[in-house]
């Protein structure tokens, strides 16, 4: 790492970065000095070395948030502007390196995290930045009051004339999941920085890297000692400690939803404000007078994406029965032999490995439960590819000069019930359920039939339908025609089982802060000595 005061340089080989955690504006080993290895899911080689932190490391991250809380809760909105715009700045400077990390880290592929990712964080905090400058919008209001007590005996007409504030919260934890990591940090932590509060971060033990990196643009930024503190380690030894800390006032989530519901119960017992964004098993309605070439191919993108592990990915796609064969004719054709999985260095690949083999352990198990369910399960690559040296029977593919990475083929599967825990439980991987349906009625039902709610596409040319179906789906945001286009300035989150918060714009912002009435007595009379 070099830091001269001419020029701010990230590493840019794996062999220079010793990841260690960012307390009260230093770098220090965890006080257990333990470590453990993170590997890169492409080659299920060893990258680099991650520290087990502990309660001891959550309590010394914890009290220098709450120190440095002091004073940046006091600082002015303009002052937060201006290091959300220079961590921008730095983000965009060195989106390279953080890429490149990104992808060997996480396993997806260079060109997404070059393309999309990275860039996606830096306007992120452009964004705060802007939302910021216009503030938040406070509610006023002067009401005329029956009477003021003086004395117990004595009371008085008066008027109170009312306005709330957004006072900053205090110490925030945020918890962030490993298929988005940068992007997953950047949301939580832009809106943090210009509420006021300070925060700990406890990033993914699976892809820690890049938050390891991202604390020296930090500091290169000019953000105080003690306001943002990383802490790495596992959910259970840093995680929970975190979230159980007696000086911390609020908790942002994003993960599975089981562990959503421990942190939740352990928050909320005490009376913690708790925001969390959980899992997702979005569908797609497909009717017979969309653009089908159009709904196909964002259908492919909707679940193939990433992957696959992302929140929002469309896993149940129900496609009405006239245009069902043709659907699925269309979905194998543009991606056999299109959609390339393997190297994530490759710029012609589309997905790459997944993060973790006990992730692949995962997703291949929903994929032998819908064969051993009778139903069809089809992996959608080219037999003949000669990078392709062998393609298992659970969907685990062996890719050449790539033997040991954790890559699972695309993944089609029709003929499955509905009630079946394949089509009902998030996967978090490359693999979609397409089913057929005959009425409208009958799609909004399915697409209503489970426990989650976070996103849901409709496919149609028809704009009544459209209005029609999207007013009926429980999910948080709906789109229709299209796929993924989140806008940062509208509320995101779900209903049900896809959790309990709402991020994004003036949202993410009243996560971090407390909302406050002041109201003053103005007296219609003077008052006497």
């Amino acid at each position: 790492m070099t830091n001269t005061d001419s020029q701010f340089s990230l590493p840019s080989n794996i062999k220079d970065i010793a990841v260690k955690n960012f307390i009260n504006g230093q770098w220090v080993a965890p006080t257990t000095d333990q470590y453990f290895a993170t590997v890169c899911p492409a080659t299920g080689q060893e990258l680099t070395s991650i520290p087990d932190s502990d309660q001891t490391d959550i309590n010394n991250a914890v009290q220098a948030a709450k120190t440095a809380f002091k004073s940046w809760s006091k600082t002015t909105v303009d002052q937060r502007v201006s290091i959300l715009m220079r961590i921008s700045e730095l983000i965009k400077e060195h989106a390279p390196v953080l890429a490149r990390f990104e992808s060997l880290d996480q396993g997806k592929t260079l060109g997404l995290a070059t393309r999309h990712e990275i860039p996606c964080c830096a306007h992120i905090f452009q964004v705060f930045a802007d939302i910021a400058s216009k503030g938040f919008v406070e509610a006023k209001g002067t009401i005329p009051f029956g009477s003021s007590p003086m004395e117990i005996t004595d009371m008085m007409p008066c008027t109170v004339d009312s306005v709330t504030q957004h006072v900053p919260a205090g110490v925030a934890a945020i918890i962030t999941p490993w298929n988005v990591p940068l992007v997953m940090i950047s949301q939580k932590l832009a809106p943090c920085i210009v509420a006021g509060s300070t925060c700990v971060i406890k990033p993914t033990e699976l892809c820690s890297i890049t938050a390891y990196l991202f604390t020296h643009i930090l500091k290169e930024a000019g953000v105080p000692d003690g306001v943002v503190n990383f802490v790495f380690g596992t959910g259970e030894k840093a995680g929970e400690p975190l979230v159980r800390h007696k000086d911390v006032r609020v908790v942002s989530f994003t993960g599975g939803t089981k562990t959503g519901g421990r942190i939740g119960a352990v928050a909320g017992a005490m009376n913690k404000r708790v925001y969390m964004e959980l899992g997702g098993k979005s569908p797609s309605l497909v009717f017979d007078d969309c653009d089908l070439h159009h709904a196909v191919a964002t259908g492919i993108r909707s679940i193939y994406h990433n992957q696959g592990e992302i929140c929002m990915a469309a896993s149940r796609h129900y496609v009405q029965r006239s245009i069902y064969q043709r659907y699925l004719e269309l979905f194998r054709q543009k991606t056999i032999g299109k959609l390339k999985v393997g190297n994530p260095e490759d710029p012609t690949t589309y997905f790459g490995a997944l993060a973790s083999q006990t992730h692949v352990e995962k997703v291949t198990s929903y994929i032998r439960k819908a064969q051993q369910q009778g139903a069809t399960v089809e992996f959608l690559v080219d037999p003949n590819d000669p990078e392709i040296i062998k393609v298992s029977s659970d969907g685990r593919l062996t890719i050449k000069g790539f033997e040991n990475g954790f890559f699972v083929a695309p993944t089609l599967i029709t003929n499955i019930r509905q009630d079946s825990e394949v089509v009902q439980e998030e996967i978090f991987g490359p693999v979609v359920c397409v089913m057929p349906f005959d009425t409208e009625e009958e799609a909004v039902e399915l697409a209503n039939d489970t426990v989650y709610g976070l996103a849901a596409s409709v496919w149609s040319l028809d704009q009544q339908r459209l209005d029609r179906v999207m007013q009926q789906i429980n999910a948080g945001t709906v789109w229709s025609n299209t796929w993924f286009a989140i806008n940062f300035a509208m509320p995101f989150g779900g209903f049900g089982s896809s959790g309990n918060a709402r991020e994004f714009g003036l949202w993410s912002m009243e996560m971090f802060s407390e909302l406050k009435t002041i109201s003053h007595n103005r007296y219609n009379r003077p008052v006497l000595d």
